[in-house]
């Protein structure tokens, strides 16, 4: 009964995810997001895509604001210690002093997904593309959940999203090779 509870949400929020995403907006107000998504779009080197994507997480990670970025640059020491618990209390935090600030939510969806909680996951994936919707990790993220639940054909749209931000995405497309053969059987 759970799973299939877990499973309407999901419908539900995916839904929800196609009517954000087709809005546009971003809370994510740095001047260079723009010009960095359109230098990822056209680029077709694979070291310039991970040197823009780098870029666009940097900017992704900045916040005005001193004690929430002191948490933030202080997630990968939660993530190397499996603090995880921790972490959630530390975000819930700077969600509650930040509520636009769409990294705090998809760094907060990351720790609900590494401890199996996968629809608190989903809830904060869909607040970071609420706030950000090129957000490829958040999607990512989606992606996965649903794969895990074994909701192929939702996890291809969500893939289909991606490779509309980065068409050229090699790791992408390894990705969408692998859930095809999810989907054929043939893994």
């Amino acid at each position: 009964m759970h799973n299939f509870t877990f499973q309407m949400r999901i419908i539900f929020l995916g839904a929800l995810f196609a009517i954000v995403a087709n809005i546009g907006f971003a809370d994510q107000n740095s001047p260079k997001l723009d010009r960095l998504f359109e230098d990822l779009y056209q680029s077709k080197d694979i070291t310039t895509q991970n040197n823009i994507v780098d870029q666009i997480w940097l900017e992704w990670m900045t916040i005005d604001n001193e004690e929430a970025q002191t948490i933030m640059d202080s997630m990968q020491y939660f993530f190397q210690g499996k603090n995880y618990p921790q972490a959630i209390k530390a975000l819930d935090y700077v969600i509650e002093k930040n509520p636009q600030y769409a990294e705090a939510y998809n760094k907060r969806a990351t720790f609900f997904f590494f401890m199996g909680e996968y629809e608190s996951s989903m809830q904060d994936i869909q607040a970071t593309l609420a706030l950000e919707p090129r957000h490829f990790g958040a999607l990512d993220g989606m992606a996965r959940i649903l794969i895990e639940y074994k909701m192929y054909t939702q996890a291809q749209k969500v893939y289909d999203e991606m490779k509309l931000l980065t068409p050229n995405d090699v790791t992408l497309d390894m990705k969408i090779d692998y859930l095809r053969n999810l989907m054929n059987g043939e893994v």
